[in-house]
């Protein structure tokens, strides 16, 4: 394993990504191993923080069993911080703040341990920081989410998937402008306008924002700068049919017609057997078949995703 961390090197502030997609199952923390694990081979260093509290499992991607200290720990004991349960990796410049061995209660962590967490993220010594997310649209899961520089969102060529997603966009849209609202002080404005929906022909998102503008054109503007940085990337995963290849195209049309948002598709991941292979054999994917399929797709995408730094 590799050391301890070195506190004496000085990252610029941490590049923060989040996980989600919705639904179980559909690659999300295979998808965060291998963008972790890309960017530690180039030297940059990375923190995974598996904050599916209900399942977490991303030290067995790692191939790491029974992690010594994990965010129980932290939410028991207020005196430690996550710099304490951060765990070696046995790979070079990748580092693990486990979510394993959580308890019932700590499936869903108070609001003060939730920013507690959060606060934290951000005076990390890292480069990057992939917060790995559990299924679900639940407040703790959306904040985290919101909180990220960068929201990924995963999904698969499959009904269920796609269902999940959209569902999952759609409650971390409405959280973010729930928070929006509260900054500025206009609900008032917002609840004028829902009120009248039927009648000013608000049908979705978008409609709204456009409701808002004519209602209040300064204030409009105002909610509408503050929700533009919402713009999450898509990523496609297993794709075997040549139809599902425009699927992220697809989805991020629709989402740009019903949320006035502009998400950005920086990829897909092909079906490749050999990742199951290498969780079966308690290995990352990168490391055990590192010209694979998977491993050349995440590559590509975390050379695109990473080029531009917001």
């Amino acid at each position: 394993m590799t050391g301890s961390v070195d506190l004496e090197h000085k990252a610029p502030r941490p590049r923060i990504w989040a996980i989600g997609g919705g639904k179980g199952g559909v690659g999300k923390s295979v998808f965060s191993t291998g963008m972790a694990m890309t960017l530690a081979q180039k030297g940059e260093r990375c923190i995974m923080l598996d904050a599916d509290l209900g399942g977490a499992n991303l030290h067995t991607f790692l191939g790491m069993s029974h992690p010594g200290r994990t965010l129980s720990d932290l939410f028991r004991n207020q005196s430690l911080g996550l710099k304490d349960i951060l765990l070696s990796t046995p790979f070079e410049n990748l580092w693990l703040i486990s979510g394993a061995r959580a308890m019932l209660d700590m499936a869903n962590p108070s609001y003060l341990q939730k920013m507690k967490v959060i606060r934290q993220i951000f005076s990390l010594n890292a480069d990057h920081i992939f917060i790995d997310l559990g299924a679900g649209s639940a407040f703790n899961v959306l904040d985290f989410f919101l909180a990220a520089h960068e929201g990924v969102v995963v999904v698969m060529p499959t009904p269920t998937s796609i269902e999940n997603a959209y569902h999952f966009l759609k409650a971390v849209y409405y959280r973010k402008l729930r928070k929006v609202v509260r900054e500025l002080k206009v609900e008032r404005l917002i609840d004028a306008a829902l009120s009248a929906k039927v009648k000013s022909g608000i049908r979705s998102p978008r409609d709204l924002m456009i409701d808002l503008q004519h209602r209040d054109p300064i204030i409009g503007e105002q909610i509408v700068r503050a929700m533009m940085p919402f713009r999450p990337r898509l990523i496609v995963n297993q794709v075997q049919r040549n139809e599902d290849r425009d699927l992220g195209k697809k989805i991020a049309l629709a989402c740009r017609d019903f949320f006035g948002i502009e998400m950005t598709v920086p990829g897909l991941i092909r079906t490749d057997e050999r990742v199951l292979m290498a969780l079966k054999s308690r290995r990352p994917v990168l490391e055990m078949f590192p010209n694979c399929p998977f491993a050349e797709d995440v590559r590509r995408i975390a050379q695109q995703m990473t080029r531009v730094r917001r």
